[in-house]
C-alpha cells in the first residue's frame, strides 16, 4: 500500500501541475478576451465619432493593462493630431516613468515627447530633449533639431550642431539644409566667405552658388559673378530664372559677348524655354531672325509653352508689320494669362507661389521650390 501511494504522488503532482497549468492559461485566457472586449469598445465609440469617450475608455484600459508601450505611443500620438498636446505629454512622461525600458523604446517616447513640445510651442523643452539624445548619436533627433532652428531662425545653433556631429548627418535634404544654414547666417553677418565652406559640400546644392554669385554681382565683380552662376546655370538649369539677366549683364559688362553666346549655344538642349528665348535673342541680334523663328517653333512643338509661344509672336511681328496690331493683341492677352500663374513650385508638396523661397512654407523643405516648368512655366 505504501508502495502504490509513493507510484501516485509522481501522477498526483503530475496531475496538479497539468491542471494548475490548464487553470492559469483559463483565466489569462478571460483577462485576455475581457481586455479585447473593452478595447472593442473603444475603438466603437472612435468609430461612432464619438471621440472623447472612445479615447478616455482607451486610457482607463491602458491604466489598468499597461504592459504594453506600443498602445500608449498610438494613443499619444493620436491626441497630439487632435492638437491634445497636454494629453500626449502627459502619456509620454508617464512612460518614461516606467522601469525596465530598454534604450530603444526609451528613445522612441523622448522622440515622441519632444515633437509633442514642439506642436506645443515649448521649445526649449523640445530642445532639451533631443541635444540629450544627440548626445546618444541619435539621427532623429538632428533632423528635428534642425526644423526646430529654422523654426526659431537660430541658424548659428544648427552650424554650431552640425560642426559637433557631421558625421550623423548623411541624409541628402539634411545636408541641404546644412548650406542653407550657413548661407542664411552669412546673410546675417555680411560674410559671403562663409557661404564657401559649403561650396561641393552637397551634390545638386543651389543657394550658395547663387548667393555667392549675387554678392559678387553686387560688388561689381563681374568675373567672380560669372564663375558661380556659369556653374549654376550648368548644375542647375532650372534655376535659371533667378539669375540669367544679371548673368548677361556680366559678359556685357566685360565685353565677353561671344563668351555668353557660346555658353547659350551650349546649353540650349538642356534649358528650358527661357534658355531659349536667350539664345533667339541672340540669333535676333546676329541679324539670324528667320533662323530663330524656326528654332523656336520646333521646340515649342515639341514642348508646347505660354511663355515661349508669347516670344514667337513678338519675333514674327517684328517680320510682318502688317500683322503687327492683331498680334500684340494676342500677345497682351497671353501676358495677362502668364501674369494670373504662380512662378514658383515646390517639387515635395506641391506649394504655388509668385516668388522664391529657399525653405517651402508649407513643407519645410529646403531647396525644393523651383521655377515653374511646363506649359505656365519658364
Amino acid at each position: 500500500m505504501i508502495e502504490l501511494l509513493f507510484l501516485l504522488l509522481p501522477v498526483a503532482a503530475g496531475y496538479g501541475y497539468i491542471m494548475g497549468k490548464n487553470s492559469a492559461r483559463t483565466k489569462a485566457h478571460e483577462q485576455n478576451r475581457q481586455i479585447t472586449s473593452e478595447y472593442s469598445k473603444g475603438l466603437k465609440f472612435l468609430l461612432d465619432r464619438e471621440e472623447d469617450q472612445g479615447l478616455e475608455h482607451l486610457i482607463n484600459l491602458l491604466e489598468v493593462s499597461a504592459d504594453s508601450v506600443e498602445h500608449y505611443l498610438t494613443l499619444a500620438i493620436m491626441f497630439r493630431r487632435r492638437g491634445e498636446f497636454d494629453r500626449a505629454i502627459k502619456i509620454h512622461e508617464l512612460l518614461l516613468e516606467q522601469a525596465n525600458l530598454n534604450s530603444k523604446v526609451t528613445t522612441s517616447i523622448l522622440i515622441e515627447l519632444a515633437q509633442d513640445y514642439i506642436m506645443a510651442g515649448l521649445l526649449d523643452c523640445a530642445e532639451k530633449h533631443l541635444l540629450e539624445l544627440v548626445g546618444r548619436s541619435e539621427p532623429k533627433a538632428i533632423e528635428l533639431l534642425f526644423g526646430l532652428y529654422l523654426q526659431t531662425k537660430e541658424w548659428h545653433k544648427g552650424i554650431v550642431l552640425y560642426e559637433k556631429n557631421g558625421n550623423l548627418i548623411s541624409k541628402h535634404k539634411l545636408r541641404v539644409a546644412v548650406a542653407n544654414f550657413y548661407c542664411e547666417q552669412s546673410l546675417i553677418i555680411e560674410k559671403p566667405k562663409l557661404m564657401r565652406k559649403v561650396l561641393g559640400f552637397e551634390s545638386g546644392v543651389v543657394r550658395p552658388l547663387y548667393e555667392l554669385g549675387k554678392a559678387a554681382f553686387n560688388r561689381e565683380d563681374y568675373v567672380k559673378a560669372i564663375s558661380y552662376w556659369r556653374d549654376l546655370l550648368i548644375q542647375s538649369p532650372s534655376y535659371v530664372p533667378l539669375f540669367i539677366d544679371n548673368l548677361e549683364s556680366c559678359y556685357f559688362q566685360l565685353g565677353l559677348n561671344d563668351q555668353y553666346e557660346s555658353l547659350l549655344e551650349q546649353e540650349v538642349s538642356r534649358g528650358g524655354v527661357l534658355i531659349k528665348i536667350k539664345y533667339c535673342q541672340v540669333l535676333v541680334k546676329n541679324k539670324r531672325s528667320d533662323e530663330a523663328v524656326k528654332f523656336l517653333t520646333k521646340s515649342l512643338k515639341k514642348e508646347p509653352n505660354i511663355r515661349g509661344f508669347s516670344y514667337l509672336l513678338e519675333l514674327i511681328t517684328s517680320q510682318n508689320s502688317d500683322i503687327k496690331k492683331v498680334i500684340h493683341q494676342i500677345n497682351e492677352l497671353v501676358h495677362s494669362y502668364i501674369a494670373t500663374k504662380s512662378e514658383f513650385q515646390c517639387t515635395h508638396c506641391g506649394f504655388n507661389s509668385h516668388t522664391i523661397y529657399w525653405s517651402c512654407p508649407s513643407c519645410k523643405h529646403w531647396e525644393t521650390i523651383i521655377p515653374s516648368r511646363g506649359l505656365d512655366g519658364f
